[in-house]
């Protein structure tokens, strides 16, 4: 009786030992590698099914048709980093644009042309962070509303009109021109990561605005200038979406009054998605890039399936709530 007593009560002591390490060892794997292991079954799933995705003019087309919203991915990172949120990018990507295509209208050549639609994004950004930091208005509320007023300046700046002459050469070039096997787009969104990535991760500058997006009451009583740092953030990120407006003025080869809203839910979705990608729980350069190849590919393997075009917003939308729903997990992991 005793022996089979014993023998009872060890058995699922040692069975249920190993499936709460098994579970853990599952949940870990998909936390920190789960965008990764969705990005290399696709590509494998699309590669067997279908003979064109892995023609290298596909893969060059998906790699330059992602460019701007890699540098609105790359750009809305940073206010996400110090704990805020920055709406006004899809607005802020069309009006940059407009501004380009007009001053090209007006005879402005393409250097200048190229250095405005830089500065008018630092100029939103600054004005982002001055709301938020400065006035004390919600994130969210303050780069809504400057969203809204962009977009009734474009409006205002383009008649209402599609502005299609005059755009200098040069963005042509920048935007869908080759430079060996890779557009000049791609290759300038390759270095502002790399730039990117060194700057959050080697210098103090990025340990600081981790460090607010940690903790901004912390980060403050230890002597950081956080009001600072999170205009900076807005700053940048105004910066990065100028040039995703200047690779889609060269892509399109126009300015459409209705271009640059629809960018705002894939632009997030690579960034929620980059949190259970690399440095789990916080949001990053190499995160950000994995997330923006996966969506991507994703839906130009679905395109070649035929999917109809209203596919794209239902896929972007759907891979954002889900991006959300694991970021926050995975942010809570860190945290706890």
């Amino acid at each position: 009786m005793n022996g089979q007593e014993v023998m009872t009560t060890e058995r699922p002591s040692g069975g249920g030992g190993l499936t709460p390490a098994l579970s853990r060892a599952a949940t870990s794997l998909v936390g920190n590698y789960g965008t990764i292991l969705l990005l290399a079954a696709l590509f494998v799933i699309f590669s067997l099914t279908n003979s064109y995705f892995l023609t290298l003019s596909n893969l060059q087309n998906v790699l330059l048709t992602q460019t701007i919203v890699g540098a609105m991915a790359l750009g809305v990172m940073f206010p996400l980093i110090v704990g805020e949120f920055d709406l006004s990018v899809g607005y802020m990507i069309g009006f940059v644009c407009m501004v380009g295509a007009w001053l090209g209208g007006h005879g402005w050549s393409g250097l200048p042309t190229i250095l405005v639609m830089l500065a008018v994004g630092v100029v939103i950004g600054f004005l982002n962070g001055i709301l938020t930091e400065r006035l004390h208005i919600s994130s969210f509320i303050a780069t809504l509303g400057v969203g809204i007023v962009l977009e009734g300046l474009t409006d205002g700046l383009s008649n209402g009109q599609v502005l299609s002459t005059g755009i200098p050469s040069i963005m042509k070039t920048i935007g869908e021109n080759y430079a060996g096997p890779l557009a000049v787009s791609v290759w300038v969104t390759i270095v502002l990561a790399v730039i990117l990535f060194y700057i959050l991760e080697q210098t103090p500058a990025g340990r600081s605005w981790y460090a607010i997006g940690g903790s901004e009451r912390v980060s403050f009583l230890a002597g950081l200038r956080t009001r600072r740092y999170k205009v900076a953030a807005f700053m940048i990120s105004g910066l990065l979406v100028s040039c995703g407006a200047i690779f889609a003025l060269g892509q399109n080869g126009s300015a459409s009054p209705s271009f640059g809203s629809d960018l705002l839910l894939p632009a997030y979705a690579a960034a929620f998605l980059g949190v259970t990608t690399y440095r789990g729980g916080r949001y990053n350069v190499v995160g950000t890039i994995v997330g923006l190849l996966l969506l991507g590919i994703g839906f130009n393997g679905l395109s070649l399936y035929g999917v109809p075009f209203w596919v794209q917003p239902v896929f972007n939308g759907a891979v954002l709530l889900v991006a959300v729903l694991v970021a926050r997990s995975e942010r809570r992991h860190v945290l706890r």
